[in-house]
C-alpha cells in the first residue's frame, strides 16, 4: 500500500508540474503583442497624455535593431502654433514589452551595436534640424540613456538614393522640360564637361548640415552622364559617374554605382562592342570595370582596388540552304610579312549539328592563307594531327594573332604548327620558312622538332631555336641549333640525361653538317640534382650554358 501511494503521490506532482508550466506558457503567449496592437496602445497612451486639444499623436513606426533585442517606435505627431499645423517627432524605447522612455526628441533612423548590452542610436529632429546620438546601456540598473558623440557615418542611413542607374528614356524630352537647370557660365564645371552641357540634377542629400553633394548631367550628341561633383571655390575635390550611357558607332558604355554600406562606395562600368558580324556568327565583347572607394562622413572618396572583367557573348548562324555542302570562313585580316591576309577554311557542318543545330560545329577539310585584296592563293597550313569538330564560332572572324616567331633570324615571320608525337609522347612542330621571293612558306624539316613547351622555343640574344623533350625513365634532352647570320645553321648542340642506380649523368654533343664534332659524358659530374625536381633543374642548368 506504501508503494502504490507513493507512486501516486509522484503522479500527482508530476500532474501539477505540468499544469503549473502549461500556464505559464500560456500566460506568455497572451503577452504576446502584434506591432499593430503596440503602436495603437502607444498612440493612444501619447494621445491620452496631451492637455489640450491642438496636439496629436497621429502615426507611430517600429524599428529594431539587426538582433531585435529591443524596439524603437518612431512617433509622429502634429501641434496647432499660431494658427498653422506644425509637426513634430519623439522616440519610445521599449525593452521586453515595458517602455523605458517616450520622450526622446527626433526619430531614430540608425541603430548600432555597440557592445553586449550596449546600443547607441541616431535621431534626427524636424524641430531644430538638428542630428543626435544616444548611448543605451540595457546593462544598468536602471537602463541608462545618454547622449553621445556622433561617431558613425550616419548620413549613408539618409541618402534618399543608394543606387544609381541609367533610367533616361527619351533624351531630348527629359532634359527639354528641364531647361531650367541648364548651368552656363561655371569655368570649373566648363572644363570638366568639355563643350557638353551641364544641367542640375537632384543632389545627393540635401540636409543643413551635411557637405554639399551636388549633382549634375553632363549631356551632349552621344552620351548622358551623372556625376557626383564636390568643389571648393577653386578646385575639384571629387568628380564620379554616378550613372549614365555613352554610344558611339560600334560601342555601348553603361555606368551605374552604389553605396555599399557607410563606407564603401563602388562604381561599375559596363562596355558592350560588336566584335563579329559575319555571315556565320554574331559576337559581342563584353568589358566591365568594377571601381572600389572608401568614403568618410565628408563624402572624401578613396579609390582602393580596380577589378576589370572580360567576357563575349557568341551567335553562331545556322543555314539549312549549306546542308551537306562545303562552304568557306574566314578569319579576320591580319598582316604578316607586310601582306594583308586572312585564313580561309573549308569547313562542312557535322552530322550532330545538322541533327541538332543548338551547337553548329564543322569539320574543316582546308585551311588556306589568302590575300584580302584579291583572296590570291599563298599558302596551304597543315591542318590539326587530331581531327575534331569545331565551333563555327571559334573559326568564323576568329583574331588571329601572328607569333613573333622567326626562327632563322632572317628578318621575316615564320609559321609553325603542330604536327603529331613522338615516340616518347613528345609533341612535335613542323616549320615553314617564309619565302620572300615566291611569297609563300616552305615547309624546313632541319627546324622542326619537339617541345614541351607549346611552341619552339627561340632565344633572340644567342640566335638559337631550343628543342626540349622528355626520353623516357624520368630523363630529359635539350637541343640547341645555332643560327648563322645568313639564316642559315651553323651547328647543333644536344644535352640529355641518363640515370643508372639512382645516379645521374648528363650527356653533350656537338654536331656540324651532320657530322660529330664535339662529345662529352658526365658533363655536371658532382652536381647533386633533386630528382622530384630534375626537369626544371636540368633546363635551368642549360640555359645557364648557353649563357656562357
Amino acid at each position: 500500500m506504501a508503494n502504490v501511494a507513493c507512486k501516486n503521490d509522484d503522479t500527482h506532482k508530476t500532474r501539477l508540474a505540468t499544469e503549473a508550466d502549461s500556464l505559464r506558457l500560456l500566460q506568455k503567449k497572451e503577452r504576446v503583442i502584434t506591432d499593430e496592437q503596440r503602436v495603437k496602445d502607444m498612440l493612444r497612451a501619447k494621445n491620452n497624455q496631451l492637455s489640450t486639444e491642438d496636439s496629436i499623436y497621429y502615426l507611430a513606426k517600429i524599428k529594431r535593431p539587426k538582433d531585435s533585442a529591443f524596439i524603437v517606435m518612431n512617433l509622429y505627431g502634429k501641434v496647432k502654433h499660431l494658427g498653422k499645423l506644425q509637426e513634430f517627432k519623439q522616440t519610445a524605447i521599449i525593452k521586453d514589452n515595458k517602455t523605458i522612455t517616450s520622450r526622446i526628441d527626433g526619430n531614430v533612423f540608425r541603430i548600432d551595436k555597440s557592445s553586449k548590452n550596449r546600443y547607441k542610436i541616431y535621431t534626427h529632429s524636424v524641430t531644430n534640424a538638428n542630428f543626435s546620438a544616444y548611448d543605451i546601456d540595457f546593462g544598468d540598473t536602471p537602463i541608462s540613456i545618454r547622449k553621445a558623440t556622433r561617431t558613425a557615418n550616419f548620413y549613408y542611413d539618409l541618402l534618399p538614393k543608394k543606387e544609381f542607374k541609367y533610367t533616361v528614356e527619351n533624351k531630348n524630352k527629359f532634359f527639354t522640360i528641364r531647361k531650367d537647370r541648364l548651368i552656363k557660365g561655371d569655368s570649373i564645371l566648363d572644363t570638366l564637361a568639355s563643350g557638353a552641357r551641364i544641367y542640375r540634377s537632384n543632389g545627393l542629400l540635401d540636409i543643413q548640415d551635411a557637405t554639399a553633394l551636388n549633382t549634375y548631367y553632363f549631356v551632349d550628341s552621344t552620351s548622358v552622364l551623372e556625376k557626383l561633383i564636390i568643389q571648393d571655390t577653386a578646385s575639384v575635390l571629387t568628380n564620379i559617374t554616378l550613372s549614365g550611357k555613352s554610344e558611339s558607332i560600334d560601342k555601348t558604355t553603361k555606368y551605374s554605382s552604389a553605396f555599399v554600406n557607410d563606407s564603401v562606395f563602388k562604381t561599375f562600368e559596363v562596355s558592350e562592342k560588336q566584335d563579329k558580324n559575319s555571315k556565320h556568327v554574331v559576337a559581342y565583347n563584353i568589358d566591365s570595370i568594377i571601381k572600389q572607394y572608401h568614403y568618410n562622413k565628408d563624402f572624401k572618396f578613396t579609390l582602393k582596388a580596380i577589378d576589370s572583367f572580360n567576357l563575349e557573348n557568341t551567335y553562331p548562324q545556322y543555314y539549312r540552304s549549306l546542308i551537306d555542302t562545303t562552304f568557306f570562313v574566314y578569319s579576320k585580316p591580319f598582316s604578316i610579312n607586310k601582306m594583308d591576309t586572312k585564313w580561309r577554311y573549308s569547313v562542312r557542318y557535322t552530322r550532330k549539328t545538322n541533327a541538332n543545330p543548338t551547337t553548329i560545329e564543322v569539320s574543316v577539310s582546308k585551311k588556306e592563307l589568302i590575300k584580302v585584296e584579291d583572296t590570291t592563293f599563298v599558302f596551304e597550313a597543315p591542318l590539326s594531327p587530331i581531327k575534331k569538330p569545331i565551333n563555327i564560332g571559334d573559326l568564323s572572324e576568329q583574331d588571329y594573332k601572328v607569333s613573333d616567331f622567326d626562327i632563322n633570324f632572317d628578318g621575316y615571320t615564320d609559321l609553325s604548327f603542330p604536327e603529331g608525337f613522338d615516340l616518347n609522347r613528345n609533341a612535335t612542330y613542323a616549320v615553314y620558312l617564309y619565302n620572300p621571293e615566291s611569297n609563300t612558306f616552305v615547309k624546313n624539316e632541319a627546324f622542326t622538332g619537339p617541345s614541351m613547351a607549346p611552341y619552339i622555343l627561340i632565344d633572340k640574344d644567342n640566335k638559337s631555336a631550343i628543342y626540349t623533350s622528355k626520353t623516357g625513365g624520368g630523363n630529359y634532352s635539350a637541343r640547341i641549333v645555332k643560327i648563322g647570320d645568313n639564316g642559315m645553321i651553323l651547328y647543333k648542340e644536344t644535352y640529355w640525361s641518363t640515370s643508372s642506380d639512382g645516379k645521374i649523368s648528363i650527356h653533350y654533343q656537338k654536331t656540324e653538317n651532320n657530322s660529330v664534332v664535339e662529345k662529352s659524358n658526365d658533363m655536371a659530374k658532382g652536381k647533386s640534382w633533386d630528382v622530384k625536381d630534375f626537369k626544371n633543374e636540368f633546363l635551368n642548368w642549360v640555359k645557364e650554358r648557353i649563357k656562357n
